[in-house]
């Protein structure tokens, strides 16, 4: 009988434990393919400029004396969203024709500007003051963490030199349903403007020419949650997590926008320079809109 090499015979004993890994893990991708809820919308939308009724494509007009660094030389933008049948949704905006000195983030806009407020969440509370509910919700999961201009924050794009500026975010609500994207704490934004003039933490107001006056550019802020009324504790949900407060209805658009003074405000976006005004100088406010991605199509209630 001729003598096996055992050469050969190691290289068959390779190749089986190859082939056998290769079939375990086809049929793994398989269990976890047919086991994800499969996507009910995928759709892809273009970058326009405000008001959406003008179908105007960038570039936009920016606030008169802006700074040409953080000025995009020929913008264009894609959103595509994906929704599963669980409610899951996932956003990927792609920019090009960006300047990389810009500090961009991503926004879904609740109402348009200078419109009246649909629900009374987001009116003032009070004559001149601010509203229960902010305006923008950031592109963003419930869970993520904001870093309020400290680091880069889960709605902001990463731009390359070349211009091109990406963002992807598994949301774990459906923007194209009411009473799914959480509402942000309008009412108390921290700011340091009870410092004591002198002091190293002085806030000086920004923004001289905003139609209201100079005000003071907040900073961080949270989402708005419920609260259980006889114990005064928090609300918590099924999955242990506190229950937020979410929109009564589903926004009218994800907004991008760019930050005049290069920093992010974390889960709020500043102090907005009114894209209904004609020419507005660049100190009504501290971010310019880049262009809007309207959502009124495709609601899913």
């Amino acid at each position: 009988m001729k003598n096996e090499n055992p050469r050969s015979r190691r290289h068959g004993t390779r190749a089986a434990r190859r082939l056998g890994a290769l079939w375990l893990a086809l049929a793994l991708s398989g269990v976890a393919s047919s086991g994800a809820s499969p996507i009910v919308l995928d759709e892809t939308l273009d970058m326009i400029c405000f008001p959406p009724a003008a179908m105007m494509s960038p570039p936009c007009p920016v606030p008169v004396g802006t700074d040409p660094a953080i000025v995009a030389p020929d913008p264009s933008g894609e959103l595509r969203i994906r929704v599963r049948e669980n409610d899951k949704a996932r956003f990927t905006i792609k920019l090009d024709g960006m300047s990389p000195h810009q500090v961009a983030t991503a926004w879904f806009v609740h109402f348009p500007p200078g419109q009246p407020p649909p629900d009374p969440i987001f009116a003032p509370i009070g004559p001149g003051q601010p509203s229960v509910a902010h305006m923008d919700t950031p592109v963003a999961p419930t869970y993520a963490a904001f870093a309020e201009g400290l680091g880069n924050e889960p709605n902001q794009f990463r731009i390359l030199p070349n211009g091109k500026a990406r963002l992807t975010v598994s949301l774990d609500y459906n923007p194209l349903k009411s009473e799914q994207v959480p509402l942000v704490n309008g009412m108390v934004l921290p700011n340091q403007g009870l410092a004591p003039v002198g002091s190293v933490a002085e806030q000086p107001t920004c923004c001289m020419d905003f139609p209201a006056g100079p005000q003071l550019e907040p900073v961080g802020g949270s989402y708005l949650r419920q609260f259980d009324p006889v114990t005064g504790f928090q609300s918590i949900g099924p999955d242990g997590r506190p229950e937020l407060v979410r929109s009564p209805s589903r926004p009218v658009a994800v907004a991008v926008i760019i930050h005049i003074d290069g920093v992010t405000s974390g889960i709020i976006p500043g102090v907005p320079t009114p894209p209904f005004l004609v020419d507005p100088p660049v100190t009504t406010g501290s971010f310019y809109l880049l262009g809007i991605f309207p959502l009124g199509p495709l609601g899913m209630d």
